[in-house]
Parts: C-alpha cells; sequence; structure tokens
C-alpha cells in the first residue's frame, strides 16, 4: 500500500528550503512597475523558521499552495550582449493567484502579519496599483509617513504623485501573493521598492519566451547565484561551479524542450559548425535559450569564428529579455 506523500517534502517545497538558507541567493515579487528584490548582504544576521528567513533589511514567509509549480528558466539581458538571468518561477492558477486587486490608495490598519515583533505596530496601506497577482503595500508608524498615506487614502497613487513623494518618506515595502509575503525595510532615503510608475497597470500579457504554462501565474521568483554577475548585476569571473548548480535546476525544473534545444546548440558549437546545419525551433522560448546559450559558451569555451557565426545569424535579443529587467 503506498504512503502519502508529505507535501513538505515535495520538490518545490524542498527547493524553497534549500534557498532560504543560501544568503546568495536573492528573491522577487510584485506587480507591473512596482518590483520589490530581497537580497542578502554576505554575512548578514538572519534569522531562519519554517519557510521564512528574516533579515535587518527585510524578510520572506513563503507559504505556496500545494499545487504551485516550479519553473526554472533563463533569459537574455537586454543591456549587455554578454550577460543573461536566470530564476525560477513560482506559479499558480491564475484563480488561486487573485488578490483584492485595489485601485486607490487603502489604509488597512496595523500589521498583524508583519515579520518581526517590532513592526507589528507599523500601519499598512495598500498603494492601489490594481495588479490582480499582487497587493503592493507600505506599511510605516512615522507620524510623517503617516500624514502623508493618509492624505492620499481614496486617490490614484500613480495620477496623484505619491509614489515621488514615498521616496522622501521611506516606509517600508510588503508584498502579498499566493506565495506569501515579502517586506522591504527601506534603507535611508528609499522606499525599498523599484518603481517605473509609467509602467504601473499596464496590460502586459505574459511573456512568451517565459515557458510558464497557460491559465498560471508566477506568484514569486527565486534568483540562485548566478555564474556570472552578482544580484546587482555587476560582473564576476565566471562560476563553474554556479552555473552547473542551476544547471541541475533546470533539469528538475526547467523545459524538456529547452534542454534539447540547448544539447543541440552546444554540440553543433563544440562541433564548429554552423547555424545553418541544424533546424532549431523558431518559438520565442527556444529563441531565448538559444541567445543565453551562446553567451554561457563565450564564458566556457570562449570565443571562436563558428561561435560569432551563430550570434550574429541569431541577431539582438531586446525583445526576449527578462520582463522584470
Amino acid at each position: 500500500m503506498d504512503r502519502p506523500t508529505d507535501p513538505a517534502l515535495g520538490p518545490v517545497r524542498v527547493l524553497v528550503e534549500e534557498h532560504l538558507a543560501l544568503e546568495t541567493s536573492s528573491w522577487s515579487a510584485g506587480a507591473p512597475g512596482a518590483l520589490a528584490r530581497l537580497a542578502r548582504l554576505p554575512g548578514e544576521t538572519a534569522q531562519r523558521g519554517p519557510n521564512s528567513v528574516v533579515t535587518p533589511r527585510g524578510g520572506l514567509r513563503i507559504v505556496l499552495p500545494d499545487d504551485a509549480v516550479a519553473i526554472a528558466y533563463e533569459t537574455p539581458s537586454a543591456r549587455d550582449p554578454l550577460r543573461w538571468h536566470h530564476a525560477v518561477a513560482f506559479c499558480v492558477p491564475e484563480e488561486a493567484a487573485r488578490r483584492e486587486g485595489r485601485r486607490v490608495v487603502t489604509e488597512i490598519g496595523p500589521d498583524d502579519g508583519a515579520l518581526r515583533p517590532a513592526d507589528l505596530s507599523g500601519v499598512l496601506f495598500d498603494l492601489g496599483l490594481g495588479a490582480p497577482a499582487a497587493d503592493v503595500l507600505v506599511r510605516t508608524a512615522d507620524p510623517d509617513a503617516l500624514a502623508v498615506l493618509r492624505g492620499a487614502v481614496g486617490r490614484d497613487a500613480v495620477t496623484g504623485g505619491l509614489l515621488g513623494q514615498l521616496t522622501g518618506v521611506a516606509p517600508d515595502v510588503v508584498v502579498v501573493t499566493a506565495a506569501g509575503r515579502m517586506e522591504i525595510t527601506a534603507p535611508g532615503g528609499g522606499t525599498g521598492l523599484r518603481l517605473r510608475p509609467s509602467q504601473v497597470r499596464q496590460e502586459r500579457p505574459p511573456a512568451a519566451h517565459v515557458p510558464v504554462p497557460d491559465g498560471w501565474v508566477p506568484v514569486l521568483r527565486l534568483h540562485p547565484a548566478h555564474p556570472a554577475s552578482e544580484p546587482d548585476g555587476a560582473p564576476l569571473p565566471f562560476d563553474a561551479e554556479r552555473d552547473a548548480a542551476f544547471r541541475r535546476l533546470l533539469d528538475e525544473h526547467g523545459d524538456p524542450v529547452l534542454g534539447v534545444v540547448v544539447a543541440d546548440v552546444v554540440d553543433a558549437v563544440r562541433e564548429m559548425r554552423g547555424p545553418e546545419t541544424i533546424d532549431l525551433p523558431g518559438d520565442p522560448a527556444s529563441r531565448a535559450a538559444v541567445a543565453v546559450t551562446l553567451r554561457r559558451l563565450a564564458f566556457t569555451d570562449g570565443t571562436s569564428g563558428t561561435l560569432a557565426a551563430w550570434r550574429g545569424h541569431y541577431g539582438p535579443t531586446v525583445e526576449l529579455a527578462d520582463p522584470d529587467e
């Protein structure tokens, strides 16, 4: 007789626990035009609990539904033709992803779900960005910040200018999704939130080159240690161990079809065969995988005439960049 499987031991939950324990892994969550990212500093104090990590600058509590899936993927950078991004998107069905979707600034009240006891007295405000899968909130106990936020209640945070005012009062940021909550304790002078007001509330369709199944929505992203760059994008000497670690994630959580595409490209380049010798799929996800593979090969194998021919054939890939870059 088969024994019931413990959800806590499933591959998605195990992946979460492994990377919550790693200071080299970072996480992001939010909405179009309003993205929060939690990255730990080397040696930074961190308190670990079940499904959570808390540092002096923020924290994360992950409570994924049992049917959540993890999808590992790579995208080429739009800013640097030699770089790329990688991530694991935690996805849930569209209906399960749905949040409050408020469209005006709304006072919620005391934050009784705060990750740190000291923050329980802070007052939460929903910025009213109207994102279907993420409530983007701010929290403060500062009288000046409270006055600014309460003066904006019932108004549009984008057209009313509130987003610009927040950089002066520096509230904490709290993002709530179907995956749990992320908190960013604002550094001096900032909000802890990367804001692009022109992109807020944009009806952005799912990125065709990120292999998320139809009807599913990414609600949290994991960014494991990158082999060639820091979390802030600063370049690093290529780290083969980090690269191998993400290859293993792709094997377990990536699209197997893209894995075949990548293997075919690597074999062709290493055998000095040009791009005209192989027929590859032309869908956006495959093209993104090819672009990243060619950039990786420049680090792992060095440049060659064959690699240059491949890169010239596949050309610029701005439209295949990470949607959150």
